[in-house]
């Protein structure tokens, strides 16, 4: 592949919308007021952050409990006809009530009153599903069980492992009792069919979230907007995946990175580390479901930690320090390669290729036309910015992530000599006073350099379309701040709304003027 075109687009988590009847966070209903807004925009891409199911209690969208399906979290409770049926909001209790309006009024995401707000909601919802439709079965239940057996194994899984999770106090799977922890056929039987209803409701969640993020596409669709997904490299030690596959999501080490400029160390993200070998001999089935699974639902997939795919860093008992798997360099662009055909067959991709990486690894990834990223703050050798026009077309440009300082904190956290340097690099600065102070004129100048730049894919944060501070998630740090960054405004007033009204019009300028 190569892109989709020259057009640019938006970085706001899913979780981070607002609208009038949600639970206190960002719902799949609250999408179609942000595709209005983006028409207006002239924005025809929106990448949210990875929308896999999570750990009861952990909002990291990376602490993924599954490589497939999709976050009960984002269920739009007011399009879930049993929850109507249930009572809806009316059938909540005075506490409840009072819940729901401070999660509301927040403005972070208060997981700690979502979470149990959301599960009382499913449980009840779920309830009537079954009263009302599970015998004799109705049309909906029918088309219920019609999904679930399309799925195939990972919902089965997933279901069964949910469920035991909770049965089991959350304890990780290597803690459960011995048949169930090794997968013996006739302890998940029997385990499979004490708990059948609750892994019934579990495979449910996952049908009414598919059903509504298919309408989301559709709306998409109609408003011109594609969408790109996140798809982590790894999956959480405590998940279904590593359950239910130990040969190819290894245990025995850790996986990280190396030490760079950054760390003496590296980093030790204690997380799995996947058998590429042990892969193989199956063609990479595993690999392959995951891949075709992502496509359904996205037009493009941000491929997470793209160097994991030439070469993983582990640690273990024999290496504390660590060491690099396979070992040589020959042996990297050799996996990579083969790795970024198999994920790209058919489907749109970008290489998230940030960090100290090996040179090797951008040629090879340019070599199969695979966009990779180009942060324009980070583009640069010593004190002298690359220039943003000269950028390949085949990449995507950003003035940010969701682990970076906001544009405003790092121009006004930048060295006087660092911002000279930019810019004289980046033509659309030319005349702007260049000083500490975040102007309008910076703002602007420096939207407009990276929709001016070569890069066909150009995608601005939320945060700085608008010129705020807010952060999603700060690397390193343990906070009820990070992952809970909601935008100010409901999404269906964005467009009446004068802060983000304005903006809607100065980035359909901005993006007419770069010819995207």
């Amino acid at each position: 592949m190569s892109t989709p075109g020259r057009l640019s687009g938006l970085l706001l988590p899913l979780f981070s919308l607002r609208s009038q009847t949600d639970f206190g966070i960002g719902d799949f209903g609250a999408l179609d007021g942000l595709f209005g807004w983006m028409k207006a925009a002239r924005q025809r891409l929106l990448m949210v952050l990875p929308l896999l199911p999570t750990a009861p209690g952990d909002p990291s969208p990376y602490s993924t409990r599954s490589a497939f399906g999709l976050n009960p979290l984002f269920i739009d409770l007011r399009q879930l006809p049993e929850f109507t049926a249930s009572g809806g909001e009316a059938a909540l209790s005075e506490e409840q009530r009072q819940q729901l309006a401070e999660a509301r009024a927040a403005p972070r995401v208060r997981y700690d009153l979502v979470f149990p707000l959301k599960d009382a909601a499913f449980a009840r919802a779920f309830d009537t599903f079954e009263a009302q439709h599970w015998a004799p079965q109705s049309e909906r239940a029918k088309s219920f069980q019609k999904w679930r057996d399309a799925q195939g194994e990972w919902l089965e899984s997933y279901a069964l492992f949910t469920a035991i999770s909770e049965q089991e106090n959350r304890r990780p799977w290597w803690e459960w009792p011995e048949g169930l922890r090794t997968r013996q056929p006739q302890a998940l039987a029997a385990k499979s069919q004490e708990l059948e209803r609750r892994v019934r409701y579990h495979a449910w969640l996952q049908w009414v979230a598919e059903q509504q993020w298919d309408a989301v596409r559709e709306q998409a669709k109609a408003r011109g907007v594609l969408l790109c997904g996140d798809e982590p490299f790894i999956i959480g030690q405590d998940s279904a995946d590593c359950w239910a596959h130990p040969d190819i999501l290894r245990r025995d080490a850790r996986l990280g990175v190396p030490p760079d400029d950054f760390s003496a160390t590296g980093q030790d993200w204690g997380l799995p580390y996947f058998d590429f070998a042990a892969m193989e001999k199956d063609d990479y089935a595993w690999l392959k479901k995951r891949a075709k699974k992502a496509a359904s639902y996205y037009d493009l997939r941000r491929v997470d930690h793209a160097v994991g795919y030439f070469r993983q860093w582990i640690r273990d008992e024999q290496t504390p320090t660590g060491r690099f798997v396979p070992p040589d360099e020959e042996s990297h662009k050799r996996l990579g390669e083969k790795h970024f055909r198999l994920l790209s067959e058919g489907a749109g991709i970008v290489a998230e290729d940030l960090g100290v990486i090996p040179p090797f690894v951008r040629h090879i990834l340019a070599n199969l036309q695979l966009p990779g990223y180009r942060v324009m703050r980070w583009e640069r050798d010593d004190n002298t910015y690359r220039h943003p026009h000269q950028f390949p077309a085949v990449s995507l440009v950003t003035t940010g992530t969701h682990d970076t300082d906001t544009m405003v904190e790092w121009w006004e956290g930048a060295r006087d000599d660092e911002r000279q340097a930019a810019a004289r690099a980046w033509p659309e600065m030319n005349g702007v006073p260049i000083t500490r102070e975040f102007t309008p004129e910076v703002h602007r100048g420096m939207l407009a350099a990276a929709l001016n730049s070569g890069s066909d894919l150009c995608v601005l944060p939320w945060q700085d379309v608008l010129g705020t501070r807010d952060r999603i998630n700060l690397p390193g740090s343990m906070s009820d701040s990070n992952w809970a960054y909601r935008i100010s405004q409901n999404a269906n007033e964005l467009l009446t709304e004068p802060e983000t009204k304005d903006a809607a019009q100065r980035l359909a300028w901005l993006t007419a003027s770069a010819r995207r």
